[in-house]
Protein backbone atom coordinates (compact mmCIF):
# COMPACT_ATOMS: atom_id res chain seq x y z
CA UNK A 1 0.00 0.00 0.00
CA UNK A 2 1.65 3.24 -1.18
CA UNK A 3 1.15 6.73 0.18
CA UNK A 4 2.08 9.96 -1.55
CA UNK A 5 1.15 13.66 -1.51
CA UNK A 6 -2.14 14.25 -3.25
CA UNK A 7 -0.82 17.41 -4.87
CA UNK A 8 2.01 15.48 -6.51
CA UNK A 9 -0.23 13.00 -8.27
CA UNK A 10 -4.02 13.19 -8.45
CA UNK A 11 -4.09 16.97 -8.34
CA UNK A 12 -1.29 17.58 -10.79
CA UNK A 13 -3.75 19.11 -13.22
CA UNK A 14 -4.59 21.85 -10.73
CA UNK A 15 -1.06 23.21 -11.08
CA UNK A 16 -1.82 24.06 -14.70
CA UNK A 17 -4.64 26.47 -13.90
CA UNK A 18 -4.36 30.01 -15.20
CA UNK A 19 -2.85 32.65 -12.95
CA UNK A 20 -6.26 34.32 -12.58
CA UNK A 21 -7.87 31.11 -11.32
CA UNK A 22 -4.91 30.33 -9.11
CA UNK A 23 -5.07 33.71 -7.41
CA UNK A 24 -8.81 33.27 -6.83
CA UNK A 25 -8.13 29.90 -5.26
CA UNK A 26 -5.10 30.81 -3.16
CA UNK A 27 -6.14 28.41 -0.41
CA UNK A 28 -5.70 24.82 -1.61
CA UNK A 29 -6.31 21.82 0.63
CA UNK A 30 -3.75 19.81 -1.33
CA UNK A 31 -0.97 21.84 0.26
CA UNK A 32 -2.58 23.65 3.20
CA UNK A 33 -5.16 21.45 4.92
CA UNK A 34 -4.25 20.68 8.55
CA UNK A 35 -7.57 20.06 10.32
CA UNK A 36 -10.19 17.39 10.79
CA UNK A 37 -12.79 17.15 8.02
CA UNK A 38 -15.46 14.71 6.86
CA UNK A 39 -16.29 13.83 3.27
CA UNK A 40 -19.69 15.11 2.15
CA UNK A 41 -22.11 13.44 -0.27
CA UNK A 42 -20.74 15.53 -3.15
CA UNK A 43 -17.18 14.44 -2.24
CA UNK A 44 -16.31 17.89 -0.92
CA UNK A 45 -14.45 18.49 2.34
CA UNK A 46 -14.60 21.48 4.68
CA UNK A 47 -11.35 22.23 6.50
CA UNK A 48 -10.56 24.76 9.21
CA UNK A 49 -7.50 26.98 8.80
CA UNK A 50 -6.36 28.36 12.15
CA UNK A 51 -4.11 31.00 10.58
CA UNK A 52 -7.08 32.70 8.89
CA UNK A 53 -9.78 31.44 11.30
CA UNK A 54 -11.87 30.34 8.33
CA UNK A 55 -13.62 27.26 6.99
CA UNK A 56 -12.69 26.30 3.43
CA UNK A 57 -14.90 23.97 1.40
CA UNK A 58 -12.85 22.19 -1.22
CA UNK A 59 -13.33 19.44 -3.78
CA UNK A 60 -10.60 17.47 -5.52
CA UNK A 61 -11.70 18.14 -9.09
CA UNK A 62 -12.87 21.71 -8.58
CA UNK A 63 -10.62 23.28 -5.96
CA UNK A 64 -11.97 25.84 -3.52
CA UNK A 65 -15.79 26.07 -3.46
CA UNK A 66 -16.30 28.54 -0.64
CA UNK A 67 -14.89 30.32 2.41
CA UNK A 68 -16.64 31.09 5.69
CA UNK A 69 -14.89 33.23 8.35
CA UNK A 70 -15.14 32.21 12.02
CA UNK A 71 -13.58 35.32 13.52
CA UNK A 72 -16.67 36.05 15.61
CA UNK A 73 -16.43 32.77 17.53
CA UNK A 74 -15.01 32.98 21.05
CA UNK A 75 -13.36 29.54 20.84
CA UNK A 76 -11.61 27.39 18.28
CA UNK A 77 -14.00 25.01 16.48
CA UNK A 78 -14.08 21.31 17.35
CA UNK A 79 -16.40 20.00 14.60
CA UNK A 80 -18.55 21.61 11.91
CA UNK A 81 -21.21 21.02 9.26
CA UNK A 82 -22.15 23.11 6.23
CA UNK A 83 -25.94 22.83 5.95
CA UNK A 84 -28.13 22.95 2.78
CA UNK A 85 -28.37 26.75 3.11
CA UNK A 86 -24.57 27.02 2.99
CA UNK A 87 -24.48 28.21 6.58
CA UNK A 88 -22.18 26.55 9.10
CA UNK A 89 -23.08 24.82 12.36
CA UNK A 90 -19.92 24.85 14.47
CA UNK A 91 -19.44 22.91 17.71
CA UNK A 92 -16.97 24.59 20.06
CA UNK A 93 -16.66 23.70 23.71
CA UNK A 94 -20.21 23.01 24.91
CA UNK A 95 -21.83 25.36 22.38
CA UNK A 96 -23.22 24.92 18.87
CA UNK A 97 -23.21 28.10 16.81
CA UNK A 98 -24.73 28.77 13.40
CA UNK A 99 -23.04 31.34 11.16
CA UNK A 100 -24.09 32.63 7.77
CA UNK A 101 -21.67 32.58 4.85
CA UNK A 102 -20.30 36.01 5.84
CA UNK A 103 -19.44 34.78 9.34
CA UNK A 104 -22.32 36.56 11.08
CA UNK A 105 -23.65 34.60 14.08
CA UNK A 106 -27.29 33.59 13.61
CA UNK A 107 -27.96 31.16 16.47
CA UNK A 108 -26.21 29.71 19.49
CA UNK A 109 -27.29 26.55 21.33
CA UNK A 110 -25.96 25.20 24.63
CA UNK A 111 -24.94 21.53 24.50
CA UNK A 112 -24.80 18.86 27.20
CA UNK A 113 -21.09 18.13 26.67
CA UNK A 114 -18.27 18.58 24.18
CA UNK A 115 -18.78 17.08 20.74
CA UNK A 116 -16.61 14.13 19.75
CA UNK A 117 -17.78 13.65 16.17
CA UNK A 118 -20.52 14.62 13.76
CA UNK A 119 -22.13 13.32 10.61
CA UNK A 120 -25.20 14.50 8.76
CA UNK A 121 -27.96 13.75 6.25
CA UNK A 122 -30.50 15.90 4.39
CA UNK A 123 -32.55 16.50 7.56
CA UNK A 124 -29.99 17.34 10.20
CA UNK A 125 -26.73 16.71 12.00
CA UNK A 126 -25.91 13.80 14.26
CA UNK A 127 -23.67 14.65 17.22
CA UNK A 128 -21.66 12.13 19.23
CA UNK A 129 -20.60 13.51 22.62
CA UNK A 130 -17.50 13.08 24.76
CA UNK A 131 -19.29 11.38 27.61
CA UNK A 132 -18.62 8.44 29.90
CA UNK A 133 -21.39 6.40 28.24
CA UNK A 134 -22.51 6.69 24.59
CA UNK A 135 -24.78 9.67 23.97
CA UNK A 136 -25.88 10.77 20.49
CA UNK A 137 -28.32 13.44 19.33
CA UNK A 138 -29.81 14.33 15.97
CA UNK A 139 -30.63 18.02 15.57
CA UNK A 140 -32.42 19.62 12.64
CA UNK A 141 -30.81 22.15 10.33
CA UNK A 142 -33.48 24.83 10.87
CA UNK A 143 -32.81 25.77 14.49
CA UNK A 144 -30.90 22.79 15.97
CA UNK A 145 -33.98 21.39 17.68
CA UNK A 146 -33.44 17.86 18.96
CA UNK A 147 -35.11 15.23 16.75
CA UNK A 148 -34.04 12.22 18.81
CA UNK A 149 -31.47 11.10 21.35
CA UNK A 150 -29.67 7.80 21.90
CA UNK A 151 -28.04 6.74 25.16
CA UNK A 152 -27.91 8.32 28.58
CA UNK A 153 -27.96 12.11 28.70
CA UNK A 154 -24.94 13.28 30.74
CA UNK A 155 -25.50 14.83 34.12
CA UNK A 156 -24.01 18.18 35.08
CA UNK A 157 -22.69 16.46 38.21
CA UNK A 158 -20.43 14.09 36.27
CA UNK A 159 -17.42 16.38 36.68
CA UNK A 160 -14.80 17.05 33.99
CA UNK A 161 -15.74 15.79 30.54
CA UNK A 162 -14.10 12.46 29.64
CA UNK A 163 -12.12 12.11 26.44
CA UNK A 164 -14.15 9.19 25.07
CA UNK A 165 -14.31 9.68 21.32
CA UNK A 166 -16.93 7.72 19.44
CA UNK A 167 -16.59 8.41 15.70
CA UNK A 168 -19.63 8.32 13.42
CA UNK A 169 -20.32 7.62 9.76
CA UNK A 170 -23.37 7.15 7.54
CA UNK A 171 -23.39 3.89 5.59
CA UNK A 172 -24.72 3.41 2.06
CA UNK A 173 -28.23 2.81 3.43
CA UNK A 174 -28.22 6.02 5.45
CA UNK A 175 -27.85 4.28 8.79
CA UNK A 176 -25.48 5.65 11.44
CA UNK A 177 -22.40 3.62 12.32
CA UNK A 178 -20.68 4.30 15.63
CA UNK A 179 -17.35 2.97 16.95
CA UNK A 180 -16.84 2.76 20.69
CA UNK A 181 -14.03 1.68 22.99
CA UNK A 182 -11.94 -1.39 22.27
CA UNK A 183 -14.37 -3.14 19.92
CA UNK A 184 -13.88 -3.23 16.16
CA UNK A 185 -17.59 -3.92 15.77
CA UNK A 186 -19.85 -0.95 15.07
CA UNK A 187 -23.24 -0.07 16.52
CA UNK A 188 -25.89 0.59 13.86
CA UNK A 189 -28.49 3.30 14.57
CA UNK A 190 -31.54 4.23 12.51
CA UNK A 191 -30.92 7.82 11.35
CA UNK A 192 -34.66 8.59 11.40
CA UNK A 193 -35.44 7.38 14.92
CA UNK A 194 -32.12 6.98 16.75
CA UNK A 195 -33.02 3.41 17.66
CA UNK A 196 -30.21 0.87 17.72
CA UNK A 197 -31.05 -1.65 15.01
CA UNK A 198 -28.03 -3.88 15.25
CA UNK A 199 -24.32 -4.35 15.60
CA UNK A 200 -21.77 -5.75 13.20
CA UNK A 201 -20.35 -9.23 13.89
CA UNK A 202 -16.96 -8.96 12.21
CA UNK A 203 -14.49 -11.81 11.93
CA UNK A 204 -10.75 -11.91 11.46
CA UNK A 205 -9.66 -14.97 9.49
CA UNK A 206 -12.84 -16.78 10.54
CA UNK A 207 -12.60 -15.97 14.26
CA UNK A 208 -14.43 -13.17 16.08
CA UNK A 209 -12.74 -9.79 15.55
CA UNK A 210 -10.04 -9.24 18.19
CA UNK A 211 -10.27 -6.61 20.90
CA UNK A 212 -8.16 -3.49 20.47
CA UNK A 213 -5.37 -2.68 22.91
CA UNK A 214 -3.90 0.44 24.51
CA UNK A 215 -5.82 3.71 24.85
CA UNK A 216 -9.06 3.14 22.96
CA UNK A 217 -10.99 6.07 24.45
CA UNK A 218 -9.56 8.21 21.65
CA UNK A 219 -10.72 6.35 18.56
CA UNK A 220 -9.72 7.61 15.13
CA UNK A 221 -12.21 8.57 12.39
CA UNK A 222 -14.38 6.27 10.29
CA UNK A 223 -14.63 6.68 6.52
CA UNK A 224 -17.10 5.00 4.16
CA UNK A 225 -16.01 3.56 0.82
CA UNK A 226 -19.25 4.43 -0.97
CA UNK A 227 -20.89 1.60 -2.88
CA UNK A 228 -18.52 -1.05 -1.55
CA UNK A 229 -20.04 -1.81 1.83
CA UNK A 230 -16.60 -1.15 3.32
CA UNK A 231 -15.79 1.09 6.28
CA UNK A 232 -12.24 2.15 7.12
CA UNK A 233 -11.38 2.82 10.76
CA UNK A 234 -8.17 4.71 11.51
CA UNK A 235 -6.11 3.11 14.30
CA UNK A 236 -2.73 3.58 15.85
CA UNK A 237 -0.58 0.50 15.34
CA UNK A 238 -0.31 0.24 19.13
CA UNK A 239 -4.08 -0.28 19.26
CA UNK A 240 -3.92 -3.32 16.97
CA UNK A 241 -3.70 -6.49 19.10
CA UNK A 242 -0.14 -7.80 19.37
CA UNK A 243 -1.10 -11.13 17.81
CA UNK A 244 -2.28 -9.36 14.64
CA UNK A 245 0.14 -6.41 14.64
CA UNK A 246 3.15 -8.01 13.02
CA UNK A 247 5.28 -5.27 11.42
CA UNK A 248 2.52 -2.65 11.41
CA UNK A 249 3.67 0.80 12.51
CA UNK A 250 2.31 4.33 12.64
CA UNK A 251 -1.23 4.71 11.32
CA UNK A 252 -3.19 1.59 10.36
CA UNK A 253 -6.51 1.17 8.57
CA UNK A 254 -8.91 -1.47 9.81
CA UNK A 255 -10.83 -2.49 6.69
CA UNK A 256 -14.33 -3.45 7.84
CA UNK A 257 -16.09 -5.33 5.03
CA UNK A 258 -19.70 -5.36 6.19
CA UNK A 259 -21.18 -7.69 3.50
CA UNK A 260 -18.44 -10.26 4.21
CA UNK A 261 -18.41 -9.49 7.97
CA UNK A 262 -14.61 -9.49 7.69
CA UNK A 263 -11.89 -7.24 9.10
CA UNK A 264 -8.32 -6.80 7.86
CA UNK A 265 -5.52 -4.51 9.01
CA UNK A 266 -3.79 -2.46 6.33
CA UNK A 267 -0.57 -0.43 6.62
CA UNK A 268 -0.61 3.18 5.43
CA UNK A 269 3.06 4.15 5.59
CA UNK A 270 2.00 7.28 7.52
CA UNK A 271 2.71 8.20 11.12
CA UNK A 272 -0.25 8.24 13.47
CA UNK A 273 -0.56 12.02 13.55
CA UNK A 274 -2.26 11.95 10.13
CA UNK A 275 -6.06 12.24 10.06
CA UNK A 276 -8.35 10.10 7.90
CA UNK A 277 -10.98 12.31 6.22
CA UNK A 278 -12.54 10.18 3.47
CA UNK A 279 -12.24 7.81 0.52
CA UNK A 280 -12.25 8.98 -3.11
CA UNK A 281 -12.34 6.33 -5.85
CA UNK A 282 -9.74 3.83 -4.60
CA UNK A 283 -7.78 6.22 -2.40
CA UNK A 284 -8.05 6.89 1.31
CA UNK A 285 -7.49 10.60 1.93
CA UNK A 286 -5.50 11.84 4.93
CA UNK A 287 -4.58 15.25 6.30
CA UNK A 288 -0.90 15.77 7.02
CA UNK A 289 -0.65 17.76 10.28
CA UNK A 290 2.26 19.70 8.74
CA UNK A 291 -0.05 20.81 5.91
CA UNK A 292 -1.54 19.16 2.85
CA UNK A 293 -3.20 15.91 1.87
CA UNK A 294 -1.85 12.41 1.46
CA UNK A 295 -3.49 9.52 -0.38
CA UNK A 296 -3.15 5.81 0.24
CA UNK A 297 -4.38 3.36 -2.37
CA UNK A 298 -6.88 0.86 -0.98
CA UNK A 299 -8.62 -2.21 -2.33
Amino acid sequence: MRSFPIYASILGALLCLTSVTASAQAWDAAGKATSWAKQDRDDSFTFYDASTRSLYTWVRDGGLLGTLPLGKLDEEPDRWVIDPRSTAWVAHGTSLTRLDRTGRILDRVKLHAEVSDVCWDAVGMILSYRTAEPYVEKRDFRNADVIWTFGAKPSKREGPAPQNQRPLALDDSGNILMADGNSLNLSILDANTGQKIGETALKFHGAPAPTLEGDTTRRGPLAVWVGKGVIFAALKATQVPAAQRGTLQGLVLARLDLPRTAVDFLPTGLDDSHVLVGVLDSDAIFVNPKGGLMVVAVK
